[in-house]
C-alpha cells in the first residue's frame, strides 16, 4: 500500500505586518480574520519513490527561498529537487516576503521570514517522517465560483479588470482524499481562482481559508485540508466580503459542503501511486519591439501624471513612474533583460494521472492549453516556486489588460512577451517527461 505523511502549522504573522497584494494599503495589518497555514503532503509509492507538495496561505514565494529549500531538501533529506513542489494560495491578505521595488513603502519582517523558512524545512522533514500506509482516492469535481476578470471594451476591445461572465474560467476541481484505516486524514483540493474576495487590513487566508474551515466542519476537525492554487491568474471570485459578511460566509460554507459531498461520494476512486518526477527551466523572451522608447520612458517617469497607452492600466500611477525610472537606468547601462525564466515540474502520480506545476501567475487559458497537451488526466498548478510574472496566452497580448500588459510594472518587466508564447510553453511542457 502507498504511504502518505502530513504536516500542518500556523504561520500567521504578527499583527502590524504589512500585507501585500493591494497597492492602496499604506499601513500595517490591524488584526486577524483567520489564521494562515502551512500544510505539507508527502507521498511514497511501493517502489520507494517520493514526492512532497508544500502549500501555504501566502502571496508570493521569494525565488531564493524556493531554490534554497530545494537544495536543502536534496542535501539533508535525499529528496530530488523535481520531487518537491512549493505552491501557494496567493491570498492578497498575507505578508510580503521580499522587498518589491513597486511598493517601496512596504517593509518586510525578516524575523518572520526566517521563521517561516525554518517551519518549511521542519515541515518537509516531519511529513516524510510521518509516512504511513494510506489509502488514496482521487476524483475530479467541478466548482463555479471563479469568474474571468478580463472584460473587453465593446468598442475598442481593450481589456479592463472587471468580472466578465462570458469569459473563460476553469471549472475543474481535482480532489485527493487520504484514508488511514477507517479515518479520513486529509483532503487536498485545487481550483483556479485569485484569493481576492477581501481588501482590508486584516490578515486572512481569504476564500481558501473559508473553504478549508468549512471542510473541517463537514469532515472533522482532525482532517487536514491543504489547498493548491491552479491557473488562477485571470480569475477572480464571484462573491466578495463587501457583499455582506453573512452572505459571504454562507456562500463559502455551501462551497465547502459541496466539496465534502463529492469526497463522500462514489465519484472518488482509489489510485495506486506510481511516482516519477522531472523539472526544467526555460525562457520566454520579451517582445523587444514593444520596449518603450527613451522619450516615452521619460514621460512615464515624469513627476506629472502623463497619459498612458490604451490597455496599460496599472492600479497605481506611482508604480509606473518607478518602473519607468528603473527601465531608463537599464537602458543607459545596457542591462535590459531579454527573457523571463520559467520553471516547470511534472509528476506522474499514477497510471493515467499526472500533475504539472508551473511558476508565474498563470492565466486560466494557459492552464487549459497545458492540460490539453496530454491524453491522460492532468492536474495543473500555477503559482509554484515563484510568481513574478503573469503568464498570458498569445491571444491576450493585443487585448492588453493587467495580465498581458499592466502587470509589467509590478513585476519589473521591460515589455510584453513575444507572440510565440503559446508555442514556447507547449514545446517545453511536452519535452518534460518524468
Amino acid at each position: 500500500m502507498a504511504r502518505a505523511g502530513f504536516f500542518e502549522t500556523d504561520v500567521t504573522p504578527p499583527v502590524g505586518s504589512y500585507l501585500a497584494g493591494f497597492p492602496s494599503r499604506s499601513e500595517g495589518s490591524r488584526g486577524v480574520d483567520d489564521p494562515l497555514y502551512l500544510r505539507i503532503v508527502a507521498l511514497e509509492d511501493d517502489a520507494g519513490g517520493r514526492v512532497v507538495l508544500v502549500t501555504a496561505d501566502l502571496l508570493k514565494w521569494p525565488r531564493d527561498m524556493s531554490w534554497r529549500t530545494k537544495m536543502w531538501a536534496e542535501r539533508e533529506l535525499g529528496l530530488p529537487g523535481a520531487a518537491l513542489i512549493l505552491n501557494l494560495s496567493h491570498t492578497h491578505s498575507a505578508p510580503g516576503l521580499f522587498l518589491q521595488r513597486c511598493y517601496p513603502h512596504w517593509p518586510i519582517d525578516r524575523e518572520y521570514i526566517c521563521s517561516l523558512e525554518q517551519s518549511i524545512r521542519e515541515g518537509i522533514a516531519a511529513a516524510l517522517d510521518d509516512l504511513r500506509p494510506t489509502r488514496i482516492e482521487h476524483g475530479l469535481g467541478e466548482a463555479h465560483f471563479g469568474v474571468s476578470r478580463r472584460l473587453p471594451d465593446p468598442e475598442t476591445g481593450i481589456v479592463t479588470m472587471r468580472p466578465n461572465p462570458e469569459g473563460y474560467y476553469d471549472p475543474d476541481l481535482p480532489l485527493f482524499a487520504f484514508h488511514r484505516g477507517d479515518d479520513l486524514a486529509a483532503v487536498l483540493y485545487s481550483y483556479a481562482c485569485h484569493p481576492t474576495s477581501k481588501n482590508t487590513l486584516m490578515i486572512s487566508a481569504d476564500w481558501p481559508g473559508q473553504v478549508s474551515r468549512g471542510l473541517k466542519d463537514e469532515l472533522g476537525v482532525a482532517v487536514m485540508t491543504p489547498f493548491a492554487q491552479g491557473a488562477g491568474g485571470s480569475i477572480m471570485p464571484r462573491v466578495r466580503q463587501g457583499d455582506g459578511q453573512e452572505q459571504y460566509e454562507a456562500y463559502w460554507r455551501q462551497v465547502a459542503g459541496e466539496i465534502a459531498d463529492f469526497v463522500r461520494s462514489d465519484a472518488m476512486a482509489p489510485i495506486e501511486l506510481d511516482l516519477a518526477a522531472a523539472e526544467r527551466e526555460f525562457e520566454i523572451p520579451y517582445d523587444e519591439t514593444k520596449v518603450p522608447s527613451r522619450d516615452e520612458l521619460l514621460e512615464f517617469a515624469s513627476p506629472y501624471d502623463t497619459p498612458l497607452p490604451d490597455g496599460f492600466r496599472p492600479a497605481n500611477r506611482s508604480i509606473v513612474r518607478l518602473w519607468a525610472r528603473d527601465l531608463l537606468e537599464q537602458m543607459r547601462t545596457g542591462t535590459i533583460p531579454k527573457a523571463f525564466r520559467m520553471h516547470i515540474t511534472r509528476w506522474r502520480l499514477a497510471e493515467g494521472l499526472h500533475l504539472i506545476g508551473m511558476s508565474g501567475e498563470v492565466a486560466a487559458e494557459v492552464g487549459r492549453a497545458v492540460k490539453g497537451l496530454f491524453d491522460e488526466e492532468t492536474v495543473f498548478l500555477g503559482y509554484c516556486s515563484y510568481t513574478d510574472a503573469y503568464i498570458p496566452t498569445a491571444a491576450m497580448l493585443p487585448q492588453g489588460g493587467h495580465e498581458a500588459l499592466g502587470s509589467m510594472c509590478f513585476h519589473e518587466r521591460p515589455a510584453p512577451f513575444v507572440p510565440e508564447i503559446d508555442e514556447i510553453i507547449a514545446r517545453e511542457v511536452r519535452a518534460l517527461a518524468p
